[in-house]
């Protein structure tokens, strides 16, 4: 395999020797500034941004082995505190990144403070911007699953070829690991001239900035940890940690009147068995015409993107019973999310280069065939196959900053289907470590609202001071999903638009609006205008064929709009599956709007008026388009 070969490559280098003499002898890193060519929400915005580039060494060791140039934002206070300490943001991944999001914000991370963000070695727009197919390849490799055939071939095909790509660029596995991104981020700190900074991680950037700590305490004055990755000793198996969250929206459906009529009985035992069993008895699902199969990873993969938000998490009850009853029907669309949504995630998420260099130095789980019970988190997450990092070698291993004096604050969310226990990290690390479960917060706990990040906020102003919780017990999350009309096209289109690539039926639709409004209404508008001013007398109209053909029109575009608008307004969490069933009833304005419009187009082509032909064609094709994307009230 090409990992055998990236393997060659570092074995016959020597790992290490002279690295100190070489550290010592490299020059100050400097921080070179640059155009943001980022996303940016205003001109005051733009005016607190400075953007650029800091160079580091891939290997201390070997200076011959080339640079990475990091990419860094420093995003200036709004209003600043004289003294403010400012604040290290270390994003989640590993292969993640944050530099595209920092000028999208128009308020402070924490008021008064500085943030300083930079994307890690193998993400983003640090790089290497290589392996840019492998994520669309294990994509499919998941319709591969769902239609019942083996995706190893196809996953194995692209490790192969991702590893290829990188020895081939001069990339080894000593250039990746938190250990590298933790002097990054110290060169960084060094460039930007700061003495001493807050560091706040999220997701795996609680990895790097939990060893960041424990390397050099000196330069850091607090650390927030929230939604932690922490030691493989910490980490639940899929199983265990995703039954956590379900126990936990169990326990609250019971105690909700509603949710508890709707559920009965519904407990933990139930869910385990029933998500465990379809391990050996894989769940059949149809999708349109076609019947596809759901094996227990398919099953939690679904239901590891519902514990990413509050709202989604909220769905977790339905979604169980459904999966109790093998409905799979139901579920359709969360199911087989793989085959509905294209390519439109395929090279949005994590970059590859910087997920397996850095995650294969650091975790000693990957470095052997999966043994336990079901599936594993590389493999469910992004598919990447059993035993990726067997050829590979583990690094310098990272680790919690135990009898650390600077002040720690864990952030842990009820219902986050990964989050391991906060507490226990907190007490490994020690007395200057505090630990909070936020139990209606989901990944990313700092995004459930103004009570965690009011506690981030006011443990980064005074971290000697016990931060005021007390928010936390008044925190309230969405009502609970009870019954959803399945429509698995809603699902497509929401994950095309979130792409950037509109469907086909969107174009055509949004082509036929147009043409309805400007032939229909505008242009008739302008004529009655220009002969109202001439004072000429009206032409001969056509205004109930008119007003058939714009009001047909409207009628079946509205019948696809204000339901999808109306779910998403009523409650998130249900566009994963389809639409609010009262809702629903909407979409037949689709099949009987068009009718109207294309009776319309009928009596003005027979009675020549051509201007309101135009209009009904404009009303058909608008209709035409939403029935292409599936929007259609009946099967």
């Amino acid at each position: 395999m090409a990992t055998k070969a990236w393997l060659a490559a570092l074995v016959h280098g020597g790992l290490w020797l002279g690295a100190l003499a070489a550290a010592d002898a490299r020059a100050a890193p400097v921080f070179v500034e640059a155009p943001c060519d980022i996303p940016i929400v205003n001109d005051a915005v733009r005016e607190r941004l400075r953007c650029g580039t800091v160079s580091v060494p891939r290997d201390v060791a070997r200076p011959d082995d080339g640079t990475f140039e990091l990419a860094v934002v420093v995003k200036r206070s709004a209003a600043p505190t004289p003294g403010a300490t400012p604040i290290l943001f270390l994003h989640g991944g590993p292969g993640c990144q944050q530099v595209p999001y920092m000028g999208l914000g128009a308020t402070d991370f924490t008021p008064g403070h500085d943030v300083i963000a930079f994307d890690m070695r193998g993400g983003g727009r640090t790089g290497p911007a290589l392996c840019s197919g492998m994520a669309a390849a294990l994509f499919e490799s998941f319709r591969i699953a769902l239609r019942g055939d083996d995706p190893m071939p196809a996953r194995n095909a692209a490790l192969d070829a991702c590893m290829g790509e990188l020895a081939t660029a001069g990339y080894k596995p000593e250039h990746f690991g938190s250990v590298r991104n933790v002097e990054d981020a110290e060169s960084i700190r060094q460039a930007l001239g700061i003495e001493r900074w807050a560091v706040y991680g999220t997701s795996y950037g609680t990895t790097v900035a939990a060893e960041y700590l424990a390397r050099h305490p000196e330069a850091i004055e607090s650390v927030v940890l929230d939604s932690l990755y922490p030691p493989d000793a910490y980490v639940h198996t899929v199983r265990e940690a995703q039954g956590r969250a379900i126990g936990r929206l169990l326990d609250e459906c019971a105690a909700d009147a509603t949710c508890a009529a709707r559920f009965p009985g519904l407990d933990r035992a139930k869910a385990d068995a029933a998500l465990s069993s379809f391990a050996t008895d894989p769940l059949p699902f149809h999708l349109g015409r076609e019947r596809y199969v759901a094996d227990e990873r398919a099953v939690r993969s679904a239901l590891y993107t519902l514990f990413y938000t509050e709202a989604t998490a909220r769905s977790v009850p339905w979604f169980v019973d459904a999966m109790v009853r093998r409905d799979g029907d139901a579920i359709a669309a969360a199911l087989g999310a793989p085959l509905l949504v294209g390519d439109a995630f395929a090279d949005a998420g994590v970059a590859m280069p910087g997920l397996l260099g850095t995650d294969c130095r650091d975790r000693a789980r990957h470095h052997a065939p999966h043994a336990g019970p079901g599936p594993n988190w590389m493999d469910m997450f992004l598919g990447i196959p059993n035993g990726a990092c067997g050829d590979l070698p583990l690094g310098t291993v990272p680790g919690l900053p135990v009898g650390t004096t600077v002040p720690v604050l864990v952030l842990s969310a009820g219902y986050d289907g990964f989050q391991p226990d906060g507490e226990a990290v907190a007490a490994a690390i020690g007395p200057a470590a505090t630990a909070y479960l936020l139990p209606r917060a989901a990944h990313s706990v700092r995004g459930a609202g103004d009570c965690p990040r009011g506690i981030v906020s006011a443990f980064i102003n005074e971290p000697s001071k016990t931060p005021d919780t007390t928010c936390i017990a008044e925190m309230t999350a969405p009502p609970f999903v009870l019954d959803v009309r399945p429509m698995p096209a809603v699902v497509t289109l929401g994950a095309s638009a979130n792409g950037g690539r509109p469907p086909a039926g969107a174009l055509v639709a949004a082509a036929g609006l147009a043409l309805l409004l400007v032939a229909g209404l505008v242009v008739p508008a302008t004529l009655w205008l220009w002969r109202r001013l001439r004072r000429q007398p009206a032409a001969p109209g056509a205004r109930g064929v008119r007003a058939l053909a714009v009001g047909g029109g409207l009628l079946g575009v509205a019948g696809a709009v204000l339901p999808v608008a109306g779910t998403m307004q009523a409650h998130p969490g249900m566009m994963g599956f389809g639409l609010e069933p009262t809702l629903a009833l909407g979409l037949w304005a689709i099949p009987v709007g068009g009718a109207l419009a294309g009776l319309a187009l009928g009596l003005a082509l027979r009675k020549r008026q051509w201007g309101v032909a135009l209009a009904a064609l404009g009303g058909v094709v608008a209709v035409v388009g939403v029935f292409a994307l599936g929007l259609v009230p009946w099967g």
